[in-house]
């Protein structure tokens, strides 16, 4: 049991790390970017990491901190992460269909003004 416990910690943090270090990146990726779609559609996604990262925490404090305070602490966040990916991933997918839409738009604008 105690194998079983490392293994589900270690994995937790992991994904903790890598759901960090993805928001960070398309963050950056959001604030580099010059078009606004782009911008919306790279920070829904970084939404959608942070969600991810708030979601382990909270089952990171579930699994670490076997108490009452934190099994509610663990619910709540829980719960504000799985919104966050819910919510976000429906707003990734809109703004992913007006990405050709955007696209074609650069395009002209570019054409037009001789670059």
């Amino acid at each position: 049991m105690e194998m079983l416990y490392q293994i589900a910690v270690s994995f937790l943090v992991t994904v903790l790390l890598l759901s960090l270090f993805m928001f960070l990146l398309y963050k950056v990726r959001m604030v580099r970017s010059g078009r606004d779609v782009r911008k919306a559609y790279y920070n829904s996604i970084s939404r959608i990491w942070l969600g991810i990262l708030i979601l382990s925490f909270g089952l990171n404090t579930i699994i670490q901190f076997p108490t009452a305070v934190s099994y509610i602490i663990g619910a709540l966040f829980i719960a504000v992460g799985a919104y966050n990916i819910w919510h976000f991933n429906a707003a990734r997918k809109y703004f992913k269909g007006n990405l050709p839409i955007e696209d074609e738009a650069w395009a002209e604008f570019n054409r037009k003004s001789g670059k």
